[in-house]
Protein backbone atom coordinates (compact mmCIF):
# COMPACT_ATOMS: atom_id res chain seq x y z
CA UNK A 1 0.00 0.00 0.00
CA UNK A 2 0.98 3.27 -0.68
CA UNK A 3 1.91 5.91 2.24
CA UNK A 4 -0.31 9.14 2.65
CA UNK A 5 1.86 12.46 1.98
CA UNK A 6 3.64 13.51 5.16
CA UNK A 7 0.81 16.70 5.73
CA UNK A 8 0.09 18.06 8.93
CA UNK A 9 -3.88 17.78 8.88
CA UNK A 10 -5.21 17.68 12.13
CA UNK A 11 -7.16 18.90 13.86
CA UNK A 12 -10.25 19.67 12.28
CA UNK A 13 -13.13 21.44 14.08
CA UNK A 14 -16.47 22.00 12.54
CA UNK A 15 -19.52 23.30 15.24
CA UNK A 16 -18.94 21.40 18.52
CA UNK A 17 -17.31 18.62 17.26
CA UNK A 18 -13.48 18.33 16.46
CA UNK A 19 -11.84 15.54 13.98
CA UNK A 20 -7.96 15.07 16.14
CA UNK A 21 -5.22 11.62 16.14
CA UNK A 22 -6.60 9.48 18.30
CA UNK A 23 -3.78 6.87 20.06
CA UNK A 24 -4.27 3.14 19.01
CA UNK A 25 -5.46 2.11 22.34
CA UNK A 26 -8.45 4.48 21.81
CA UNK A 27 -8.61 2.84 18.06
CA UNK A 28 -8.95 -0.92 19.84
CA UNK A 29 -11.67 0.73 21.94
CA UNK A 30 -13.98 1.44 19.09
CA UNK A 31 -13.14 -1.46 17.37
CA UNK A 32 -14.49 -3.42 20.21
CA UNK A 33 -17.90 -1.07 20.05
CA UNK A 34 -18.24 -1.91 16.30
CA UNK A 35 -17.39 -5.37 17.31
CA UNK A 36 -20.17 -5.77 20.02
CA UNK A 37 -22.80 -4.32 17.22
CA UNK A 38 -22.10 -7.11 14.73
CA UNK A 39 -18.63 -6.39 12.89
CA UNK A 40 -20.11 -8.69 9.94
CA UNK A 41 -22.18 -5.22 8.95
CA UNK A 42 -19.77 -2.99 8.79
CA UNK A 43 -17.16 -5.15 6.36
CA UNK A 44 -17.29 -7.68 3.40
CA UNK A 45 -14.09 -9.01 4.05
CA UNK A 46 -12.92 -11.77 5.71
CA UNK A 47 -12.87 -11.13 9.88
CA UNK A 48 -10.12 -12.16 12.22
CA UNK A 49 -10.43 -12.77 15.71
CA UNK A 50 -7.50 -10.30 16.67
CA UNK A 51 -6.34 -10.19 20.63
CA UNK A 52 -6.10 -6.27 21.78
CA UNK A 53 -2.28 -6.87 21.15
CA UNK A 54 -2.78 -7.79 18.11
CA UNK A 55 -5.03 -5.05 16.91
CA UNK A 56 -2.38 -2.30 18.83
CA UNK A 57 0.53 -3.34 17.12
CA UNK A 58 -1.75 -3.48 13.75
CA UNK A 59 -2.65 0.57 14.53
CA UNK A 60 0.34 1.84 15.61
CA UNK A 61 2.27 0.07 12.39
CA UNK A 62 -0.66 1.76 9.94
CA UNK A 63 -0.44 5.06 11.66
CA UNK A 64 3.85 4.75 11.03
CA UNK A 65 3.71 4.01 7.82
CA UNK A 66 0.86 6.33 6.91
CA UNK A 67 -0.80 3.68 4.80
CA UNK A 68 -3.91 5.13 6.66
CA UNK A 69 -4.74 8.36 7.93
CA UNK A 70 -6.88 8.03 11.02
CA UNK A 71 -8.88 10.54 12.62
CA UNK A 72 -10.56 10.39 15.92
CA UNK A 73 -14.13 12.23 16.53
CA UNK A 74 -14.26 14.45 19.61
CA UNK A 75 -16.65 16.62 21.03
CA UNK A 76 -15.37 19.84 22.11
CA UNK A 77 -13.92 19.81 25.16
CA UNK A 78 -13.51 15.98 25.44
CA UNK A 79 -10.54 13.28 25.30
CA UNK A 80 -12.26 10.24 24.61
CA UNK A 81 -13.28 9.95 21.03
CA UNK A 82 -17.12 8.84 19.82
CA UNK A 83 -15.85 7.44 16.40
CA UNK A 84 -13.49 7.99 14.16
CA UNK A 85 -12.63 8.66 10.40
CA UNK A 86 -10.37 7.13 8.29
CA UNK A 87 -8.58 7.12 4.59
CA UNK A 88 -6.81 4.20 3.06
CA UNK A 89 -6.04 2.67 -0.10
CA UNK A 90 -4.13 5.75 -1.16
CA UNK A 91 -3.81 6.05 -5.09
CA UNK A 92 -1.22 8.73 -5.92
CA UNK A 93 -1.46 8.05 -9.91
CA UNK A 94 -5.01 8.90 -10.26
CA UNK A 95 -5.60 10.69 -6.53
CA UNK A 96 -7.93 8.93 -4.76
CA UNK A 97 -8.44 6.82 -1.57
CA UNK A 98 -11.18 5.07 -0.09
CA UNK A 99 -13.12 6.76 3.25
CA UNK A 100 -14.45 4.94 5.77
CA UNK A 101 -16.48 5.62 9.17
CA UNK A 102 -17.89 5.02 12.58
CA UNK A 103 -20.01 6.61 15.65
CA UNK A 104 -20.84 5.14 18.59
CA UNK A 105 -24.07 4.00 18.75
CA UNK A 106 -25.53 6.76 21.38
CA UNK A 107 -24.12 9.49 18.91
CA UNK A 108 -26.06 8.73 15.59
CA UNK A 109 -29.00 10.42 14.48
CA UNK A 110 -27.97 13.48 15.22
CA UNK A 111 -26.08 14.64 12.40
CA UNK A 112 -22.67 14.61 14.39
CA UNK A 113 -21.20 12.06 11.32
CA UNK A 114 -22.53 14.40 8.23
CA UNK A 115 -20.88 16.82 9.46
CA UNK A 116 -17.68 15.27 9.83
CA UNK A 117 -17.46 12.98 6.88
CA UNK A 118 -18.08 16.57 5.11
CA UNK A 119 -15.24 18.21 6.80
CA UNK A 120 -13.19 14.74 6.63
CA UNK A 121 -13.54 14.78 2.65
CA UNK A 122 -12.62 18.91 2.41
CA UNK A 123 -9.34 18.43 4.21
CA UNK A 124 -8.77 15.55 1.55
CA UNK A 125 -9.62 17.45 -1.31
CA UNK A 126 -7.79 20.49 -0.47
CA UNK A 127 -4.51 19.28 2.03
CA UNK A 128 -4.25 16.21 0.17
CA UNK A 129 -5.17 17.35 -3.25
CA UNK A 130 -6.92 14.15 -3.46
CA UNK A 131 -9.33 14.31 -6.69
CA UNK A 132 -11.69 11.82 -5.26
CA UNK A 133 -12.51 9.36 -2.47
CA UNK A 134 -14.93 6.38 -2.50
CA UNK A 135 -16.62 4.14 0.03
CA UNK A 136 -18.58 0.94 -0.13
CA UNK A 137 -21.64 -0.10 1.87
CA UNK A 138 -24.01 -2.41 2.74
CA UNK A 139 -26.92 -2.09 0.42
CA UNK A 140 -28.90 -2.75 4.26
CA UNK A 141 -27.58 -1.10 5.70
CA UNK A 142 -29.57 2.49 4.92
CA UNK A 143 -28.26 4.55 7.70
CA UNK A 144 -24.68 4.61 5.77
CA UNK A 145 -26.27 4.80 2.52
CA UNK A 146 -28.30 8.30 3.30
CA UNK A 147 -25.15 10.06 5.28
CA UNK A 148 -23.30 9.40 2.07
CA UNK A 149 -26.04 10.60 -0.24
CA UNK A 150 -26.72 13.62 2.44
CA UNK A 151 -22.72 14.17 2.20
CA UNK A 152 -22.74 14.54 -1.55
CA UNK A 153 -21.66 11.00 -2.76
CA UNK A 154 -22.92 9.61 -5.88
CA UNK A 155 -23.31 5.92 -6.19
CA UNK A 156 -21.34 4.62 -9.07
CA UNK A 157 -22.09 0.71 -9.26
CA UNK A 158 -23.49 -2.62 -7.45
CA UNK A 159 -21.45 -5.56 -6.06
CA UNK A 160 -24.06 -7.79 -6.63
CA UNK A 161 -24.05 -10.59 -3.68
CA UNK A 162 -21.02 -9.58 -2.21
CA UNK A 163 -21.99 -8.99 1.19
CA UNK A 164 -22.42 -12.03 3.82
CA UNK A 165 -24.83 -10.82 6.12
CA UNK A 166 -27.51 -12.78 8.55
CA UNK A 167 -27.13 -15.84 6.24
CA UNK A 168 -28.06 -14.09 3.03
CA UNK A 169 -25.26 -12.38 0.45
CA UNK A 170 -26.58 -8.98 -0.15
CA UNK A 171 -25.64 -6.27 -2.42
CA UNK A 172 -22.92 -3.73 -1.78
CA UNK A 173 -23.29 -0.23 -3.27
CA UNK A 174 -20.27 2.01 -4.38
CA UNK A 175 -20.31 5.42 -4.07
CA UNK A 176 -17.98 8.48 -4.77
CA UNK A 177 -17.14 11.78 -4.75
CA UNK A 178 -15.16 14.22 -6.94
CA UNK A 179 -13.12 17.46 -6.07
CA UNK A 180 -15.01 18.92 -8.98
CA UNK A 181 -18.03 17.73 -6.70
CA UNK A 182 -17.97 18.87 -3.88
CA UNK A 183 -16.31 22.46 -4.80
CA UNK A 184 -19.47 22.90 -7.16
CA UNK A 185 -17.20 23.32 -10.32
CA UNK A 186 -18.30 21.29 -13.29
CA UNK A 187 -16.00 18.96 -15.83
CA UNK A 188 -16.19 19.31 -19.25
CA UNK A 189 -18.48 16.93 -21.58
CA UNK A 190 -16.31 14.22 -21.51
CA UNK A 191 -16.36 14.08 -17.68
CA UNK A 192 -12.69 13.95 -17.67
CA UNK A 193 -10.19 15.56 -15.62
CA UNK A 194 -6.81 16.64 -16.43
CA UNK A 195 -4.44 15.34 -14.07
CA UNK A 196 -2.18 17.90 -11.36
CA UNK A 197 1.11 16.56 -9.98
CA UNK A 198 0.19 15.09 -6.44
CA UNK A 199 1.72 16.61 -3.47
Amino acid sequence: MEPFPTLEYLPLTMDCLRLDRICPADLVRLRRLEEGEDFQRVTCRPIHNRTDGELLEGYQAALSRRTLLIAGLYLFGQNEPIGKLTAGDYNPRNRSAEVGYYLAPSFRSNGCMAKALNRFCACLFQTFALNKVYAQTGAFNQASVRLLERTGFRRDGVLRQHHPWNGVLWDDYLYSLLAEDFSGKTGGASGGRPLRKAL
